[in-house]
Protein backbone atom coordinates (compact mmCIF):
# COMPACT_ATOMS: atom_id res chain seq x y z
CA UNK A 1 0.00 0.00 0.00
CA UNK A 2 1.60 3.63 -1.04
CA UNK A 3 1.10 6.81 1.18
CA UNK A 4 -1.74 7.85 -1.48
CA UNK A 5 -3.83 4.78 -0.55
CA UNK A 6 -2.57 4.99 3.33
CA UNK A 7 -3.47 8.71 3.52
CA UNK A 8 -6.94 7.83 1.81
CA UNK A 9 -7.51 4.98 4.15
CA UNK A 10 -7.05 6.90 7.20
CA UNK A 11 -9.46 10.00 5.44
CA UNK A 12 -11.78 7.49 5.93
CA UNK A 13 -11.92 5.82 8.75
CA UNK A 14 -11.39 9.12 10.27
CA UNK A 15 -14.60 10.09 8.21
CA UNK A 16 -16.45 6.68 9.87
CA UNK A 17 -15.77 8.14 13.17
CA UNK A 18 -16.77 11.54 13.00
CA UNK A 19 -20.50 10.43 11.69
CA UNK A 20 -20.86 7.91 14.55
CA UNK A 21 -19.93 10.75 17.05
CA UNK A 22 -22.15 13.13 15.29
CA UNK A 23 -25.04 10.15 15.50
CA UNK A 24 -24.26 9.15 19.39
CA UNK A 25 -24.82 13.31 19.87
CA UNK A 26 -27.71 13.34 17.96
CA UNK A 27 -28.96 10.71 19.57
CA UNK A 28 -28.72 11.98 22.84
CA UNK A 29 -29.81 15.78 21.97
CA UNK A 30 -33.30 14.04 19.73
CA UNK A 31 -34.13 11.53 21.91
CA UNK A 32 -37.39 11.25 21.16
CA UNK A 33 -39.72 8.78 19.32
CA UNK A 34 -43.15 8.60 17.73
CA UNK A 35 -45.92 7.40 19.87
CA UNK A 36 -48.67 7.00 17.20
CA UNK A 37 -52.07 4.91 17.45
CA UNK A 38 -55.34 4.76 15.01
CA UNK A 39 -58.11 7.01 15.07
CA UNK A 40 -55.93 9.70 17.52
CA UNK A 41 -58.92 12.32 16.57
CA UNK A 42 -61.19 10.23 18.01
CA UNK A 43 -59.45 10.22 22.02
CA UNK A 44 -60.49 12.79 24.20
CA UNK A 45 -57.69 14.19 26.34
CA UNK A 46 -57.31 14.31 30.30
CA UNK A 47 -58.61 13.15 33.50
CA UNK A 48 -62.30 11.36 33.31
CA UNK A 49 -65.46 9.88 34.78
CA UNK A 50 -66.83 7.19 32.63
CA UNK A 51 -70.82 6.42 32.82
CA UNK A 52 -70.95 4.23 29.39
CA UNK A 53 -70.61 0.20 29.24
CA UNK A 54 -67.62 -1.01 29.50
CA UNK A 55 -66.36 -4.57 28.08
CA UNK A 56 -62.98 -4.34 27.26
CA UNK A 57 -60.21 -2.68 28.75
CA UNK A 58 -57.25 -1.79 26.89
CA UNK A 59 -54.50 0.59 28.06
CA UNK A 60 -51.07 1.54 26.37
CA UNK A 61 -49.10 3.46 28.83
CA UNK A 62 -45.10 4.51 28.64
CA UNK A 63 -43.51 5.80 31.79
CA UNK A 64 -45.16 5.56 35.28
CA UNK A 65 -47.28 2.98 37.52
CA UNK A 66 -50.59 1.70 36.33
CA UNK A 67 -53.21 1.21 39.19
CA UNK A 68 -56.68 -0.37 39.49
CA UNK A 69 -58.63 0.43 42.73
CA UNK A 70 -62.18 -0.07 43.50
CA UNK A 71 -64.78 1.93 44.72
CA UNK A 72 -68.80 1.80 45.17
CA UNK A 73 -69.98 4.22 42.21
CA UNK A 74 -70.56 2.93 39.23
CA UNK A 75 -68.22 4.93 37.04
CA UNK A 76 -64.73 4.20 35.79
CA UNK A 77 -62.34 6.54 36.63
CA UNK A 78 -58.94 8.00 34.76
CA UNK A 79 -56.72 10.00 37.33
CA UNK A 80 -52.96 10.80 36.55
CA UNK A 81 -50.57 11.93 38.60
CA UNK A 82 -46.93 13.40 38.11
CA UNK A 83 -44.09 14.92 39.63
CA UNK A 84 -43.94 17.52 36.92
CA UNK A 85 -46.96 19.83 35.35
CA UNK A 86 -48.95 17.90 32.80
CA UNK A 87 -48.91 19.65 29.63
CA UNK A 88 -51.72 19.75 27.26
CA UNK A 89 -50.29 17.44 24.78
CA UNK A 90 -48.79 15.04 27.66
CA UNK A 91 -52.22 14.09 28.79
CA UNK A 92 -53.94 11.05 28.79
CA UNK A 93 -56.03 10.03 26.19
CA UNK A 94 -58.86 8.13 26.09
CA UNK A 95 -61.65 7.23 24.12
CA UNK A 96 -65.17 4.46 24.47
CA UNK A 97 -65.03 2.88 21.45
CA UNK A 98 -68.70 1.05 21.97
CA UNK A 99 -68.04 -1.03 24.67
CA UNK A 100 -63.96 -1.07 24.71
CA UNK A 101 -62.54 1.79 26.80
CA UNK A 102 -58.94 2.70 25.38
CA UNK A 103 -56.56 4.51 27.41
CA UNK A 104 -53.64 6.10 26.12
CA UNK A 105 -50.37 7.94 27.72
CA UNK A 106 -50.17 11.09 25.49
CA UNK A 107 -51.25 12.92 22.63
CA UNK A 108 -50.29 10.84 19.30
CA UNK A 109 -47.31 12.18 17.73
CA UNK A 110 -43.68 12.35 18.00
CA UNK A 111 -41.69 13.85 21.13
CA UNK A 112 -38.54 15.09 21.46
CA UNK A 113 -38.35 13.17 24.92
CA UNK A 114 -40.72 11.07 26.98
CA UNK A 115 -39.19 11.56 30.09
CA UNK A 116 -42.01 12.26 32.30
CA UNK A 117 -43.26 10.41 34.44
CA UNK A 118 -46.76 10.09 34.98
CA UNK A 119 -48.96 7.50 37.52
CA UNK A 120 -52.23 6.31 36.42
CA UNK A 121 -55.11 5.21 38.47
CA UNK A 122 -58.06 3.48 37.08
CA UNK A 123 -61.50 3.41 39.36
CA UNK A 124 -63.44 1.12 38.73
CA UNK A 125 -67.36 0.12 40.04
CA UNK A 126 -66.81 -2.92 42.45
CA UNK A 127 -67.59 -6.15 41.35
CA UNK A 128 -67.14 -4.95 37.55
CA UNK A 129 -66.52 -7.73 35.36
CA UNK A 130 -64.77 -7.56 31.87
CA UNK A 131 -64.56 -9.72 28.67
CA UNK A 132 -61.05 -8.86 27.99
CA UNK A 133 -58.36 -6.48 29.72
CA UNK A 134 -55.23 -6.00 28.46
CA UNK A 135 -52.11 -3.19 30.03
CA UNK A 136 -48.93 -2.52 28.31
CA UNK A 137 -46.47 -0.44 29.35
CA UNK A 138 -43.27 0.43 28.72
CA UNK A 139 -41.06 1.71 32.30
CA UNK A 140 -43.48 1.14 35.44
CA UNK A 141 -45.08 -1.27 37.83
CA UNK A 142 -48.29 -2.61 36.81
CA UNK A 143 -50.61 -3.18 39.78
CA UNK A 144 -53.93 -4.66 39.50
CA UNK A 145 -55.95 -6.36 42.64
CA UNK A 146 -58.92 -8.46 41.96
CA UNK A 147 -59.04 -8.54 37.86
CA UNK A 148 -62.59 -10.43 36.69
CA UNK A 149 -62.10 -10.96 33.10
CA UNK A 150 -62.41 -13.54 30.41
CA UNK A 151 -58.85 -12.89 29.25
CA UNK A 152 -56.15 -10.97 30.99
CA UNK A 153 -52.75 -10.02 28.85
CA UNK A 154 -50.24 -8.06 30.75
CA UNK A 155 -46.79 -6.69 29.54
CA UNK A 156 -44.04 -4.41 30.59
CA UNK A 157 -40.67 -3.94 29.39
CA UNK A 158 -39.11 -2.41 32.43
CA UNK A 159 -41.07 -3.14 35.80
CA UNK A 160 -42.99 -5.19 37.81
CA UNK A 161 -46.49 -7.04 37.31
CA UNK A 162 -48.51 -7.25 40.60
CA UNK A 163 -52.00 -8.81 39.86
CA UNK A 164 -54.80 -11.13 41.13
CA UNK A 165 -57.39 -12.08 39.44
CA UNK A 166 -60.45 -14.24 38.29
CA UNK A 167 -59.67 -15.14 34.52
CA UNK A 168 -60.14 -17.62 32.51
CA UNK A 169 -57.05 -17.05 30.03
CA UNK A 170 -54.20 -14.99 31.79
CA UNK A 171 -50.39 -14.21 30.01
CA UNK A 172 -48.48 -11.84 31.83
CA UNK A 173 -44.41 -11.18 30.60
CA UNK A 174 -41.85 -8.51 31.69
CA UNK A 175 -38.53 -8.06 30.14
CA UNK A 176 -36.94 -6.72 32.96
CA UNK A 177 -38.79 -7.51 36.39
CA UNK A 178 -40.62 -9.91 38.56
CA UNK A 179 -44.21 -11.38 38.09
CA UNK A 180 -46.38 -12.13 41.09
CA UNK A 181 -49.73 -13.16 40.10
CA UNK A 182 -52.42 -14.60 42.00
CA UNK A 183 -55.41 -16.72 40.13
CA UNK A 184 -58.53 -17.46 42.10
CA UNK A 185 -61.58 -19.53 40.14
CA UNK A 186 -59.93 -21.92 37.86
CA UNK A 187 -58.58 -20.97 34.78
CA UNK A 188 -58.10 -22.10 31.64
CA UNK A 189 -54.36 -21.23 30.65
CA UNK A 190 -52.00 -19.49 32.36
CA UNK A 191 -48.33 -18.09 31.04
CA UNK A 192 -45.96 -16.16 32.70
CA UNK A 193 -42.51 -15.15 32.08
CA UNK A 194 -39.47 -12.78 32.33
CA UNK A 195 -36.47 -12.44 31.21
CA UNK A 196 -34.47 -10.53 34.42
CA UNK A 197 -36.43 -11.28 36.96
CA UNK A 198 -39.00 -14.30 39.36
CA UNK A 199 -41.71 -15.70 38.68
CA UNK A 200 -44.43 -16.21 41.62
CA UNK A 201 -47.89 -18.13 40.85
CA UNK A 202 -50.35 -18.73 43.34
CA UNK A 203 -53.49 -20.52 41.52
CA UNK A 204 -56.15 -23.02 41.71
CA UNK A 205 -57.30 -25.80 39.56
CA UNK A 206 -55.90 -24.57 36.32
CA UNK A 207 -55.42 -26.52 32.95
CA UNK A 208 -52.36 -25.40 31.53
CA UNK A 209 -49.68 -23.57 33.55
CA UNK A 210 -46.52 -22.31 31.82
CA UNK A 211 -43.59 -20.02 33.66
CA UNK A 212 -40.33 -19.14 32.26
CA UNK A 213 -37.55 -16.86 32.96
CA UNK A 214 -33.86 -16.84 31.99
CA UNK A 215 -32.43 -15.03 35.33
CA UNK A 216 -34.25 -15.60 38.15
CA UNK A 217 -36.45 -18.03 40.09
CA UNK A 218 -40.08 -20.10 40.02
CA UNK A 219 -42.24 -20.29 42.40
CA UNK A 220 -45.54 -22.10 42.03
CA UNK A 221 -48.22 -22.84 44.03
CA UNK A 222 -51.19 -24.59 43.19
CA UNK A 223 -54.38 -26.82 43.72
CA UNK A 224 -54.83 -29.69 40.64
CA UNK A 225 -53.67 -28.47 37.49
CA UNK A 226 -53.68 -30.65 34.27
CA UNK A 227 -50.21 -29.53 32.70
CA UNK A 228 -47.44 -27.35 34.10
CA UNK A 229 -44.36 -26.34 32.56
CA UNK A 230 -41.61 -24.34 34.31
CA UNK A 231 -38.13 -23.30 33.09
CA UNK A 232 -35.06 -21.10 34.26
CA UNK A 233 -31.67 -20.53 32.47
CA UNK A 234 -30.17 -19.17 35.58
CA UNK A 235 -31.88 -19.41 38.70
CA UNK A 236 -33.99 -22.37 41.05
CA UNK A 237 -37.56 -23.64 40.21
CA UNK A 238 -40.11 -24.28 43.41
CA UNK A 239 -43.22 -26.28 42.15
CA UNK A 240 -45.85 -27.46 45.19
CA UNK A 241 -49.08 -28.93 43.96
CA UNK A 242 -52.17 -30.50 45.14
CA UNK A 243 -52.35 -32.62 42.30
CA UNK A 244 -51.04 -32.63 38.54
CA UNK A 245 -51.53 -35.11 35.52
CA UNK A 246 -48.41 -33.49 33.56
CA UNK A 247 -45.52 -31.81 35.28
CA UNK A 248 -42.22 -31.15 33.17
CA UNK A 249 -39.37 -28.62 35.20
CA UNK A 250 -35.91 -27.68 35.06
CA UNK A 251 -33.46 -25.35 35.32
CA UNK A 252 -29.70 -24.71 33.29
CA UNK A 253 -28.21 -23.84 36.44
CA UNK A 254 -29.94 -23.61 39.48
CA UNK A 255 -31.99 -26.38 42.02
CA UNK A 256 -35.07 -27.80 40.58
CA UNK A 257 -37.78 -28.75 43.80
CA UNK A 258 -41.09 -30.06 43.47
CA UNK A 259 -43.90 -31.25 45.96
CA UNK A 260 -46.62 -33.04 44.59
CA UNK A 261 -49.81 -35.07 46.73
CA UNK A 262 -50.69 -36.89 43.39
CA UNK A 263 -49.62 -36.97 39.59
CA UNK A 264 -49.49 -39.12 36.91
CA UNK A 265 -46.35 -37.31 34.79
CA UNK A 266 -43.36 -36.16 36.22
CA UNK A 267 -40.18 -34.43 34.25
CA UNK A 268 -37.62 -32.61 36.20
CA UNK A 269 -34.15 -32.21 34.77
CA UNK A 270 -31.04 -29.54 35.87
CA UNK A 271 -27.87 -29.29 34.21
CA UNK A 272 -26.01 -27.67 36.96
CA UNK A 273 -27.65 -28.11 40.44
CA UNK A 274 -29.64 -30.82 42.71
CA UNK A 275 -33.18 -31.90 42.43
CA UNK A 276 -35.56 -32.83 45.36
CA UNK A 277 -38.29 -34.44 44.38
CA UNK A 278 -41.20 -35.00 47.40
CA UNK A 279 -43.39 -38.13 46.13
CA UNK A 280 -46.56 -39.42 47.59
CA UNK A 281 -46.31 -43.45 48.04
CA UNK A 282 -49.50 -44.49 47.57
CA UNK A 283 -50.71 -45.93 44.91
CA UNK A 284 -47.29 -45.32 43.53
CA UNK A 285 -44.29 -44.62 40.86
CA UNK A 286 -41.21 -45.42 38.92
CA UNK A 287 -38.78 -43.21 38.76
CA UNK A 288 -36.25 -43.39 36.33
CA UNK A 289 -33.12 -41.47 37.70
CA UNK A 290 -30.33 -40.31 36.21
CA UNK A 291 -26.98 -38.22 37.25
CA UNK A 292 -23.88 -37.96 35.66
CA UNK A 293 -22.06 -36.66 38.23
CA UNK A 294 -23.76 -36.95 41.72
CA UNK A 295 -25.06 -38.58 44.57
CA UNK A 296 -28.86 -40.66 44.73
CA UNK A 297 -30.93 -40.23 48.46
CA UNK A 298 -34.01 -41.48 49.71
CA UNK A 299 -36.48 -42.27 52.42
CA UNK A 300 -38.89 -43.94 51.58
CA UNK A 301 -39.02 -48.37 50.54
CA UNK A 302 -37.89 -48.07 47.22
CA UNK A 303 -37.10 -51.22 44.96
CA UNK A 304 -34.74 -50.88 42.10
CA UNK A 305 -34.15 -52.38 38.54
CA UNK A 306 -30.94 -50.50 36.86
CA UNK A 307 -31.73 -46.90 37.10
CA UNK A 308 -35.66 -47.27 37.75
CA UNK A 309 -36.41 -46.90 41.00
CA UNK A 310 -40.53 -48.25 41.97
CA UNK A 311 -42.55 -47.46 44.88
CA UNK A 312 -45.88 -48.69 45.83
CA UNK A 313 -47.96 -50.04 42.56
CA UNK A 314 -45.19 -47.81 40.39
CA UNK A 315 -48.53 -46.44 38.29
CA UNK A 316 -47.03 -43.10 37.66
CA UNK A 317 -43.97 -42.10 35.75
CA UNK A 318 -40.92 -39.66 36.66
CA UNK A 319 -37.93 -39.16 35.06
CA UNK A 320 -35.03 -37.66 36.63
CA UNK A 321 -32.08 -35.81 35.22
CA UNK A 322 -29.17 -34.02 36.35
CA UNK A 323 -25.68 -33.58 34.83
CA UNK A 324 -24.03 -32.06 37.78
CA UNK A 325 -25.82 -32.33 41.27
CA UNK A 326 -27.60 -35.04 43.76
CA UNK A 327 -31.48 -36.32 43.18
CA UNK A 328 -32.96 -36.38 46.13
CA UNK A 329 -36.55 -38.56 46.78
CA UNK A 330 -38.79 -37.45 50.14
CA UNK A 331 -41.97 -38.94 51.29
CA UNK A 332 -44.81 -36.20 50.58
CA UNK A 333 -47.32 -36.28 53.40
CA UNK A 334 -50.68 -37.22 52.71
Amino acid sequence: MNRTQIFQFAMAACAVILLIAVAVTLKGIFSGSLFGYANADKYTAGEAEISGTVRNLEIDWLNGKVTLAYHGGHTIGLHEASPKPISEDMKLRWWLDGDTLRVRFAKSGFRLTWTQEKELTVSLPEGIAFHDVTVRATSGTLNLPEVKTDTLSLEVTSGDILAGTQAKKISASSTSGGVTLHSTGGAEAISVGTTSGSVHVEAASTGALKASTTSGSILIDAEHVNSCDAHATSGTVTVNLDGAEQVNIGSTSGTVSVKLAKFSSLKASTTSGTITAELPEQPGFTAQINTVSGSINYDMALSRDGNRYICGDGSAKAELGSTSGNIRLKRAAQ
